[in-house]
C-alpha cells in the first residue's frame, strides 16, 4: 500500500493560521481554512483581489509585508504558499524549529503535514489527500465527497 497519511483532526477554535502567499495557492488554502474557526493572517507584500475582498470584509487579517519569523509568533498552523523557493522554505524550517505544523506547497518532503482537500457539512468533516502524482483524482473525490455530505446520502 503507498498511501501511508494518518488523517489527523484538530480544533480550530481559538488557533491562528499563517498564510504566507497572496496568490491563488494562497487564495485556495485560506477559502479551506474559512470553513473553521481559525483566525487566519495572511502575510503577503500583495495578494489578489479574493484575498483583498476577505481582508476588507474582515474575514482575514492581512500584513502587507514580506514574511518574517516574527510572524510565526502567534501561529498555531502555517502554510507557505509564496511564489518564492527559498521564502517557502524558511518557513517550513522556521515552522518546525517552533512545532508549528507547516505545509509547504513547493516541496512535500518539507511539510510537516499535508494541506487537504476538505469537504465539510454541517454534521461531516472529510480530509482528502493524495499520493501528489495526479491532483484531479484528489479534485474529483473531494467533489464526490462533498456532493455525498451535501445530500446527506450517508
Amino acid at each position: 500500500m503507498n498511501n501511508r497519511y494518518f488523517p489527523m483532526f484538530i480544533p480550530s477554535a481559538g488557533k491562528t493560521a499563517l498564510v504566507a502567499g497572496g496568490g491563488k495557492i494562497a487564495s485556495r488554502r485560506v477559502e479551506s481554512l474559512l470553513q473553521f474557526d481559525f483566525t487566519i493572517v495572511v502575510v503577503s507584500p500583495t495578494v489578489n483581489q479574493q484575498l483583498k475582498q476577505l481582508a476588507e470584509a474582515g474575514r482575514v487579517q492581512w500584513i502587507r509585508d514580506t514574511y518574517h519569523s516574527s510572524y510565526l509568533a502567534d501561529a498555531d498552523l502555517a502554510t507557505a504558499c509564496t511564489d518564492d523557493r527559498a521564502v517557502n522554505r524558511q518557513i517550513g524550517a522556521d515552522a518546525r524549529g517552533r512545532n508549528i505544523p507547516v505545509s509547504v506547497c513547493d516541496c512535500k518532503e518539507e511539510c510537516t503535514f499535508y494541506f487537504p482537500a476538505v469537504a465539510a457539512s454541517d454534521e461531516v468533516t472529510c480530509g482528502i489527500v493524495g499520493t501528489g502524482r495526479d491532483h484531479r483524482i484528489t479534485k474529483r473525490a473531494a467533489a464526490a465527497i462533498r456532493e455525498l455530505i451535501t445530500r446527506k446520502a450517508y
